[in-house]
């Protein structure tokens, strides 16, 4: 099995294989709704049942899983003094809400239990499961320390079901994400996939290859949305791609006001938004745009003069159904929507020329 379940009642299936979906939609029980961007922790919201959850997380969660200092406190609700660490809350109103907390050991979930009153949540199977951390933890830090999470929910401000969150992999591996970039009416440039790594000291990574270069992308600080850089081997060649959002896309996104406005470059006046930028040391550039449809392709291909990154059949999907492209979804065209999907393309540049125009195209593990 791949993916998260969630046990209740000694072992019991309280939910699994929660699905992420654009735009609302009544007809799945635990809806998952992107919202990349606002949250570092967890980059959406929920409708469990048709209500809105909302989720915020500790200082002490930040400090563990990003080094940084902010966050909530959680001093004002009924906190077990066994936990170690408290990582948040999930919101409904102001008595309908779930805390979540780290599992250290067994014992400190039996301690859970019986201070709020509740059944143990797994049974001895998962307890056994627990031994190798790796394959069932959703959240590791750069230490390589790994957490698994339980849950407490309230119900009209009682505590009323412990849960444990298990993040299944296969050998260690969860794929969350495929990917691939197109070009010249359909070639597979770069193709690969983002996956939480058994490696405990290793991040989410995506590795991926071109005919001729093996690629590994790693987490790096110092960009405010765009927080990773890509290692490129070539033979005995290697070779870092560092990567920067635009002053455009962490305004809409952040309401940030740094960052490079690319006035320097050949911009195409046919994109609306540009949301960043790759680079080589003393080598090729990537500028990267929000496609907001076929239209766009024709008249960025004619601007630069370079062949259309796929074909007609591709183009007619990109018009008729985006989310199958999407990198996520955002309020991209802050009209107050959060389930706009953002298709990316972009124009590779070699000496201020440029050469390559290609369209990604980004799927989930399950689909």
């Amino acid at each position: 099995m791949i993916g998260e379940v969630v046990y209740i009642n000694g072992g019991e299936v309280y939910k699994e294989l929660e699905h992420f979906n654009g735009s609302y939609n009544s007809g799945i029980t635990f809806n998952l709704i992107d919202i990349s961007g606002v949250d570092p922790i967890t980059s959406y919201v929920k409708y469990p049942d048709s209500e809105l959850k909302q989720y915020s997380f500790t200082k002490e969660a930040r400090k563990w899983y990003l080094d940084t200092s902010l966050g909530i406190s959680l001093s004002e609700y009924n906190l077990c003094p066994n936990v170690t660490l408290w990582w948040g809350k999930g919101v409904i109103s102001e008595h309908n809400y779930t805390l979540y907390f780290k599992v250290d050991s067994t014992q400190m979930l039996h301690s859970v239990s019986e201070y709020y009153g509740l059944p143990y949540p797994i049974n001895a199977t998962i307890e056994s499961e627990m031994d190798t951390i790796k394959n069932i933890s959703m959240y590791y830090n750069a230490k390589g320390e790994h957490l698994i999470l339980g849950a407490i929910k309230f119900i009209e401000g009682t505590a009323s079901m412990l849960k444990m969150h298990c993040f299944h992999k296969e050998g260690g591996v969860f794929t969350a994400q495929k990917c691939r970039s197109l070009y010249n009416g359909g070639l597979v440039f770069e193709q690969g996939s983002l996956t939480s790594l058994e490696d405990p000291g290793s991040s989410l990574s995506f590795t991926g290859n071109t005919d001729t270069q093996s690629i590994k992308y790693r987490g790096k600080f110092g960009d405010p949305l765009f927080s990773w850089e890509a290692v490129i081997t070539e033979g005995d060649t290697t070779k870092i791609k560092h990567y920067e959002s635009s002053k455009q896309y962490r305004t809409i996104i952040a309401h940030l006001t740094t960052g490079n406005t690319y006035e320097a470059y050949d911009l195409c006046p046919s994109v609306n938004t540009w949301v960043g930028r790759s680079w080589v040391d003393s080598g090729e550039e990537e500028l990267y745009f929000y496609l907001e449809g076929s239209s766009m392709i024709e008249a960025v291909a004619t601007y630069y003069g370079l062949p259309e990154p796929c074909d007609s059949a591709m183009k007619a999907r990109v018009e008729s159904n985006p989310a199958e492209f999407r990198l996520r979804h955002q309020d991209i065209n802050q009209t107050g929507s959060r389930d706009i999907p953002l298709v990316v393309a972009s124009i590779v540049f070699n000496s201020d020329t440029a050469t390559m125009f290609k369209l990604y195209e980004i799927t989930r593990w399950n689909e």
